[in-house]
């Protein structure tokens, strides 16, 4: 085989091949909705970045709080403000962080909402 048929039939494969670490840290989706966090248990890889990726499909606002998780975390980016992200209503919003090993606590802090089911734990191992 001639170096430039071979060059022509590794180029797709080249073209296409894109490292891992280029394609970022692997999405978590965790879903605000009236009263409700989904999953109610968020499972983690400590030391391992990952991208949050929190919605909001109500009309109404909602916040994730869970100020000891994204204390211990290193958090690259997103709208992480006094370890919460404020999700306005039908909004979305990413966070890329490494988290550190441990169990946390997390919930929206609006009034009544916690009280009517809207938190979850994070479980980071």
């Amino acid at each position: 085989m001639t170096r430039s048929l071979l060059s022509m039939m590794l180029a797709p494969a080249i073209a296409f091949a894109v490292p891992t670490a280029a394609q970022g840290p692997a999405p978590v989706t965790v879903a605000l909705s009236n009263f409700h966090i989904a999953p109610a248990t968020i499972r983690l890889a400590a030391g391992r970045p990952v991208r949050l990726v929190f919605t909001n499909a109500s009309g109404s606002s909602h916040n994730f709080t869970a100020p000891e998780f994204f204390a211990h975390a290193t958090v690259v980016t997103g709208p992480v403000e006094h370890g919460e992200v404020e999700l306005a209503g039908h909004t979305s919003a990413s966070v890329t962080l490494t988290p550190a090993r441990g169990t946390y606590k997390a919930k929206c802090t609006h009034f009544g909402h916690k009280m009517m089911g809207m938190s979850a734990t994070i479980i980071v191992d």
